[in-house]
């Protein structure tokens, strides 16, 4: 989601800071939408960038894990 979200609302923050009729609002409020945007893209790119780390983590410390060598007592 985060992947799709980043770049639309970069689009979306371009259109409005350019002041493009596309974006049906009125133009006394489109620099602050456009800046709303750009705000949500970044926010959109941290959530992407914590999500992929996390789910790296995980899956190095499931091999780690398997790599593990079983210790047998002998007697």
């Amino acid at each position: 989601m985060s992947a799709v979200g980043v770049p639309l609302m970069l689009f979306f923050g371009y259109l409005c800071s350019n002041n493009s009729p596309m974006i049906e609002i009125p133009a006394s409020n489109k620099p602050d939408a456009g800046k709303g945007c750009y705000m949500a893209a970044a926010l959109y790119a941290f959530t992407f960038l914590y999500a992929f780390t996390s789910m790296n983590k995980s899956a190095s410390a499931r091999e780690a894990d398997s790599r593990k060598v079983q210790l047998v007592p002998v007697s």
